[in-house]
């Protein structure tokens, strides 16, 4: 019977250690380029825009949008989360990185009431 629930538990830690991988992200995987396919302000207008992401020294990333906007991410199991300050208010950005390198997701801001959308596709 041990042997069996060790066969079995060994199997499963096999079969799950590719979703594992699979989930895993570091800084360098989004390193790079993006454009902002789709983006929605909290007042529901839409915009477009660009995104360079570079690494930072604390071991996580500089994220900078073509408005001037700097912020410093950091990625937690499957998704980016960056904080940073736009028009005196804090914001929150929190996005998925897909498995086609596109990343997806919603971000916040101080005292507006809703929340913001974008989706970045990288360039080549």
């Amino acid at each position: 019977m041990k042997k069996q629930l060790f066969a079995l538990g060994l199997a499963g830690a096999v079969l799950l250690a590719p979703l594992s991988v699979a989930t895993a992200q570091t800084s360098a995987d989004i390193v790079g380029r993006y454009t902002i396919t789709k983006g929605v302000n909290l007042d529901g207008s839409s915009y477009e825009g660009k995104v360079v992401v570079t690494p930072d020294a604390s071991g996580g990333v500089t994220v900078r949008w073509d408005d001037g906007s700097v912020g410093l991410g950091m990625i937690d199991n499957g998704k980016l989360y960056v904080g940073m300050v736009f028009e005196k208010k804090s914001v929150i950005v929190a996005m998925t990185i897909n498995p086609d390198k596109t990343l997806s997701g919603k971000w916040i801001q101080r005292t507006q009431a809703g929340n913001g959308i974008e989706v970045w596709k990288k360039q080549p």
